[in-house]
Order: C-alpha cells, then sequence, then structure tokens
C-alpha cells in the first residue's frame, strides 16, 4: 500500500475450498492476484473481508473479477456498500481528499448476488474447516475478526491495531467516522477469550510475542491514545495544533519506536487520521449529553 512493502497483508487460508482474508485496496488489487497466481491459487471458494475501509476492502471487486466462483463475506451492516460503493467512495474522499484516488485506487462494484452478509457467530464452510465470524466493533462498528478453527489463527484486521516489521510496538487505529473507545477495549477482551494460537493482522502479519501479551499491548495503546488525547485537547488551539502536541506525546514517550518506525506508522496509520477519529467520537458522546 502507497509503494511501501510490509504494509498490508493479505491472508490465505489454504483450506479444502482456498479463501483470502482481506484483500487491500484497488491499488495493490494486481499485486495481490499475482501472489495468488505464485502460490499456485487458480481458484477461491471465499474472499472474506473483516470491515469494509478502502485498505482492507478497496480491491475486492477487482479480486471478484478475477475469481468469479469465490463468494465474498462482510458484515451484514455493510455488505451494500460492495454493490453499491458510491456513498462510501465519497466518505473516503472526504478523510483523505483528492489524494483518495491515488492512493487507493477505486473499488468494483460486486453483483449483490456473490456478497453474504454475516453476524456474529456464523460460521463459513470452507471445506476441511470452519472459519468463525467475531464481531468486534470499536476500530468501526461493522468489524469482524475471524477464528481458522484447524489451527487456531485469528485474522484481526485492525481491531488489535498496527505492529510494522521492525517492532513489537502496538499503534491504536481509530480512525473516522465511527470508533469507539468502549467498543474497542471490549472487542480485545473477545479476541483474548477466543484463546488463540496466533494473532495475524493487517498491518502486518503475526502479532508478537504471543496473543495474550499482544492483547494487553492494544489495551494500553488504546488507553495511552485516548489519555493523551484528551489532555492535549484541553491545551491546543484547534485541530492542528492538537495533531501537533500529539506528535510531542508520541516521541515523548507514547510510542517509544524508532524514526522508522514511527515514519511506516505514520505512512499506514497517520496520527492525524486517529485524532480525526477521536474528535469524531467526542462529538457523538456531546450530542448524546445535550439530547
Amino acid at each position: 500500500m502507497f509503494g511501501l512493502p510490509g504494509s498490508t497483508a493479505a491472508h490465505l487460508i489454504a483450506a479444502g475450498r482456498p479463501a483470502v482474508v482481506d484483500v487491500g485496496s484497488a491499488a495493490t488489487s494486481d499485486d495481490l492476484i499475482a501472489g495468488l497466481e505464485a502460490e499456485g491459487v487458480d481458484s477461491l471458494d471465499s474472499i472474506v473481508l473483516t470491515h469494509i475501509h478502502f485498505d482492507h476492502a478497496g480491491g475486492a471487486g477487482h479480486l471478484a473479477a478475477r475469481f468469479p466462483e469465490a463468494t465474498i463475506y462482510i458484515h451484514e451492516r455493510v455488505a451494500k456498500y460492495l454493490t453499491e460503493p458510491e456513498v462510501l467512495i465519497e466518505g473516503v474522499r472526504s478523510v483523505w481528499g483528492p489524494k483518495t484516488d491515488e492512493l487507493f485506487g477505486l473499488p468494483k462494484a460486486i453483483p449483490a448476488e456473490r456478497v453474504r452478509g454475516l453476524a456474529d457467530g456464523d460460521t463459513i464452510d470452507l471445506g476441511d474447516r470452519r472459519l468463525h465470524a467475531v464481531a468486534t466493533p470499536g476500530h468501526t462498528r461493522a468489524h469482524m475478526v475471524y477464528l481458522d478453527e484447524s489451527t487456531g489463527a485469528v485474522v484481526c484486521g485492525d481491531a488489535i491495531g498496527l505492529q510494522v516489521p521492525g517492532s513489537r510496538v502496538l499503534r491504536a487505529a481509530t480512525p473516522p467516522a465511527d470508533c469507539s473507545l468502549p467498543d474497542a477495549l471490549e472487542s480485545v477482551e473477545r479476541i483474548r477469550a477466543l484463546n488463540a494460537e496466533s494473532l495475524y493482522l493487517a498491518h502486518f502479519g503475526l502479532a508478537e510475542p504471543n496473543p495474550d501479551t499482544v492483547c494487553d499491548e492494544a489495551i494500553a495503546a488504546l488507553r495511552g491514545w485516548r489519555e493523551a488525547y484528551e489532555r492535549e485537547r484541553e491545551l491546543s488551539d484547534g485541530d492542528e495544533d492538537l495533531v501537533r502536541r500529539m506528535h510531542c506525546a508520541l516521541e515523548a514517550g507514547l510510542e517509544p519506536v524508532s524514526p522508522a518506525v514511527r515514519s511506516q506508522f505514520e505512512a499506514i496509520n497517520p496520527a492525524w487520521l486517529n485524532v480525526d477519529g477521536m474528535n469524531g467520537e467526542a462529538r457523538r458522546l456531546a450530542r448524546q449529553k445535550s439530547a
């Protein structure tokens, strides 16, 4: 993604009925297709998405066109955006601006008969195993993780956050437009309760060192970002100053990483995006209190 290796992972489950979980953006779909073909994958039974964000689901229509036999699965709340992506496109442009098309590419609409909406607890039959869907709101309301019952692996999307190659530090992911700290914390505990053998992140790959410690770190990162945000918001002179103050907080110890790792975090999930999401949550809470 964005020309940066090791930024966004797709997860191939080489089951009796092969599946891919998360597919990246439209801009990286050719790379994913080439990678699958290099692995000898000539058919897919399932294209499974953790959530609707462009860096996870934007390439779904492109992959679906290459593998016309595949069924596409996503949370039932957002399944309509795979078949009619126009509203989603405009929503992403409202966040990322005129660079949206260049950064992510644009999704292709998928015929409605190929899309299946999932609810919490649903399973996907992969022939020699099942994939269990677990609702994990927080990063966004319609987020799911998937447990591979054969291996004990859980593909987590963005529910845990980011951990890029070269570092075990996790960055929280709180983007617009509907992130929720209470839901995110509860979802991390739901993932912990799965007693997974391993956790896989969209950004990027196998989480280290082990699932329980990773869950602890995810909770600490979510709480740390929120505490810093609330403190700096009280002192800031607007959103631009708030983002600057958050960068200072990160460098002062909130996020103890090397400059190279921080640069990669900022490329994939910039601080301004997290601040924008927390601003949105703060406005929702204020409206609820005044209602």
